[in-house]
């Protein structure tokens, strides 16, 4: 196994900082995973993703983990879904572009809604893991009110902190795009198998959030709702094991 430094080119221009974690076998032959992390977060999601890409590896998959435009170790500019969304789909044609034939997407949060609203084409199977379907909710109003006064009256962007990287920067459209979409149809037509694996402790993205998205979902054995005791939005530990371990379960059962 091996863990190569990377840099995926944009369709607009210039690139995303990321990692591979190969197992070493032939890309055609092996199933991968993109890992889309949350939002504030970077490519190593304070070591959980690295931890988790180790473990696809262990389980006989190559995995990639990436930092979105304006995130992690990228040239900050202001963060947007839609902009995430384009990264998601040039992070795919990436890998297609090796050879992969067996493509798996893992979304942490406002990563995973990332990953909803992509809806990538000839995915095997998707993980959510405490996904920000419903991420309007999780931004009170008056945040939403500042964030469109500072919009109206200045040009400089908001900036929020980062854990181990610059702040992110976003400005008022950032909401713009989130208020506009239509979650429960994205969700209803969302028909690549599929598990949200969620933390009934979680107080950023809380657990009946996301129960009542699933009721969303196609509901079918393809699609899977997966309750983890005790776990918050920054499980690690115990809790970030039993996330791994339905993880692998589930995209090994569609690869």
């Amino acid at each position: 196994m091996s863990q190569k430094i990377i840099n995926i080119p944009k369709s607009s221009k210039g690139g995303l900082n990321g990692l591979h974690f190969e197992t070493g076998k032939p890309y055609d032959e092996i199933p991968i995973v993109i890992l889309a992390h949350g939002f504030t977060g970077d490519q190593h999601e304070w070591g959980r993703f690295t931890k988790t890409a180790q473990e696809f590896n262990k389980a006989g998959f190559d995995a990639i983990s990436f930092d979105f435009s304006g995130s992690g170790k990228n040239p900050r500019e202001p963060v947007t879904l839609f902009k995430q969304v384009q990264d998601l789909k040039d992070v795919h044609e990436w890998v297609k572009s090796k050879g992969y034939k067996k493509i798996n997407v893992l979304g942490l949060s406002f990563g995973g809604l990332t990953a909803l609203v992509a809806n990538l084409p000839n995915i095997n199977a998707t993980v959510f893991w405490a996904p920000g379907f419903y991420v309007k909710r999780a931004f009170p109003k008056k945040h939403i009110f500042l964030m469109w006064l500072q919009s109206t009256f200045s040009k400089k962007p908001h900036s929020m902190p980062s854990a181990n990287n610059e702040p992110i920067l976003i400005k008022y459209n950032f909401m713009k795009e989130v208020i506009k979409l239509d979650i429960d149809k994205i969700l209803s037509n969302y028909i690549t198998p599929s598990i949200v694996i969620q933390g009934d402790m979680d107080e950023t993205v809380h657990y009946d959030w996301n129960l009542e998205a699933f009721q969303h979902m196609p509901q079918d054995e393809h699609h899977k709702f997966v309750k983890i005791e005790g776990a918050g939005h920054d499980f690690k530990e115990a809790h970030l094991d039993q996330f791994i371990e339905n993880s692998i379960n589930w995209i090994n059962k569609y690869n």
